[in-house]
């Protein structure tokens, strides 16, 4: 198994998450290239855990992870992962971080992938794009974090994260499961699968590798 695509469910505030409807709409090709996907849970003591048997079982080289953010004005690229949780605020089952850190490590964790390809791939796709050195203090980060500390031990050799806005197929979903931000942009489904098959270009080579 060479590479690992992996997005989240849905959560307080996002009634729909589009990660999940790429993944689902990836997971034919996927499995084609020799690639696995996955979707998560937004849940503290549950997104890691699953992630990490996933890693362990599949032995990706390579792992590209979305989510969403109603608030990122395009497709986000996250440049690292921080060492913070956002107390207070609970996962989609409920619960609640056990503290303001994630855990023994730097307060910042940078992910691992050829940006230069990254950004030509997506360039090569028309996909307008935006970078961020903030993937914020919910599960994406807590869970980016994690997959950071530990990549060396799990074998990865390549992770990244990209937060994507709302789908336009969504919106009406998201309105009749409020809150939702003042302002939040959207982009088609299919716009956000091109983008996933086009950073499929930068897992995939992995694959000669093993």
């Amino acid at each position: 198994m060479s590479f690992l695509v992996v997005g989240f469910s849905a959560f307080p505030g996002v009634a729909r998450n589009p990660s999940q409807d790429l993944i689902e709409t990836l997971a034919p090709q996927l499995a084609e290239a020799g690639g696995a996907a996955a979707v998560l849970p937004v849940a503290w003591e549950e997104s890691w855990p699953q992630l990490k048997y996933t890693i362990e079982t599949r032995r990706p080289h390579t792992v590209l992870m979305f989510g969403a953010h109603l608030r990122a004005e395009r497709f986000r690229i996250e440049l690292c992962a921080r060492n913070r949780r956002e107390l207070g605020r609970a996962d989609a089952v409920g619960a609640f971080p056990a503290g303001p850190s994630i855990g023994d490590g730097p307060e910042i964790l940078p992910c691992r992938l050829d940006w230069v390809a990254v950004a030509a791939a997506l360039r090569g796709a028309g996909i307008d794009f935006e970078w961020s050195s903030n993937a914020g203090s919910y599960l994406c980060n807590d869970t980016l974090y994690r997959l950071a500390l530990g990549a060396n031990g799990l074998g990865v050799r390549q992770f990244g994260f990209f937060h994507l806005p709302s789908s336009d197929e969504a919106v009406g979903e998201l309105v009749a499961h409020p809150p939702l931000p003042d302002v939040f942009m959207s982009m088609p489904m299919e716009r956000m699968v091109a983008a996933g098959e086009a950073l499929l270009q930068i897992a995939a080579p992995a694959r000669t590798e093993a």
